[in-house]
């Protein structure tokens, strides 16, 4: 079970990218979180369709609510890690929910547990 991270979803829309990564995750389950969905869909240059094709594909995906365990491991991540709070957010999520972060980035790298998988180049 994969979470994929906000630089994932978006990569999905370049005509290059975008077919390697969704080569690697056909038939897959893909998850979600509230702050991937707010960083991908509140990108101020987000176009007309673009909008409408990341709307559709966060409606196929599981969406993980911010709950109580999310913001508790949040905590213990950031008092151990330097890292932004929407990365913080993510990473509890994952490790949360037992999912595999798919990210092309390394603010990840330094959260303890976490499992990191990158469609780019791994």
């Amino acid at each position: 079970m994969i979470l994929l991270d906000s630089n994932i979803v978006i990569y999905l829309r370049d005509p290059t990218l975008g077919e390697k990564i969704a080569s690697q995750i056909s038939g897959l389950r893909l998850h979600t979180c509230n702050i991937v969905i707010a960083e991908v869909l509140g990108f101020k240059d987000i176009g007309l369709e673009d909008g409408r094709y990341f709307e559709e594909l966060f409606t196929a995906m599981k969406n993980h609510i911010f709950d109580n365990a999310i913001t508790n491991k949040v905590i213990e991540i950031r008092r151990t890690v330097n890292i932004k709070l929407p990365d913080a957010v993510i990473a509890a999520t994952a490790l949360v929910n037992g999912l595999t972060l798919w990210t092309h980035n390394d603010d990840f790298r330094n959260v303890p547990g976490i499992l990191l998988f990158d469609p780019l180049t791994d």
